[in-house]
């Protein structure tokens, strides 16, 4: 039996903060704002191969920003953290917050589905309206996404995470070609670490590491000559790296 399709309000997916000044969290449901909006960002590899009409695109990652406004209100702890680091022009790690993102659509165990990340507060414009004090800007992505169950307290006001799995989000996107005529060599073998992932009809492979440098990485293909001192460094952000092939 198919599932009946319904409509999923704005406001059953809903972002809190944490607020705590300790190392115990204290995440408090973002109240009063009239935007948090999300855009994925997403970094692209584009090109064009001589066979083949037009471009072929790869998503290699993502650089997750969301859009906020929100009118002042006083004893609102979430406004009075986010107005501390705008009217203080506070840096670095003073600018960073924890969101904990909750889909009420999506119930698990004895709360729901939530995603946690780190942002960096990127204050934009302040005052804008005549009605309210307004702030808006955005909250740019500054760490992995960490998956997990968040339940609420019963006034659904608070909440409280369990992480469950760290998702790693810094795709390497190997780009295999033959040396003679930069061909893409489908049915590559590249293995990292003892895992091995094939490349496509279009040469390459996405690979999901963690941040750090990998070195006598395995590139091998019957008819071509073994690499196996490839090397990648991994750092914040998705990696591009191409490797060429030597017909046997």
């Amino acid at each position: 039996m198919s599932k009946v399709e319904q409509l999923v309000k704005r406001s059953r997916k809903v972002a809190f903060m944490d607020v705590s000044t300790t190392s115990i969290a204290n995440f408090l449901r973002m109240t009063k704002f009239t935007e948090i909006s999300k855009s994925k960002n997403p970094t692209e590899y584009s090109r064009s191969y001589v066979d083949e009409d037009g471009e072929v695109t790869d998503v290699t990652g993502y650089s997750e920003e969301i859009s906020y406004n929100f009118d002042l209100h006083v004893g609102n702890l979430v406004h009075e953290k986010l107005v501390d680091i705008t009217d203080n022009e506070k840096t670095g790690a003073d600018a960073l917050v924890k969101i904990l993102q909750v889909d009420f659509t999506k119930p698990k165990g004895s709360g729901y589905e939530a995603r946690l990340r780190t942002y960096s507060v990127v204050p934009d414009s302040e005052g804008d309206s005549t009605d309210a004090y307004t702030y808006s800007g955005a909250f740019r992505k500054n760490s992995n996404m960490t998956i997990g169950v968040a339940t609420m307290n019963a006034d659904n006001t608070k909440a409280t995470f369990t992480a469950e799995q760290e998702v790693a989000e810094y795709p390497v996107t190997f780009v295999v070609k033959n040396s003679t005529d930069d061909t893409p060599v489908e049915g590559a073998k590249i293995t990292v670490d003892g895992v091995s992932y094939l490349t496509d009809a279009t040469g390459i492979a996405v690979v999901l590491l963690d941040a750090e440098t990998y070195s006598n990485i395995t590139v091998e293909k019957t008819g071509y000559t073994t690499q196996s001192d490839v090397s990648v460094t991994v750092t914040n952000k998705a990696v591009l790296k191409e490797v060429e092939l030597v017909e046997a």
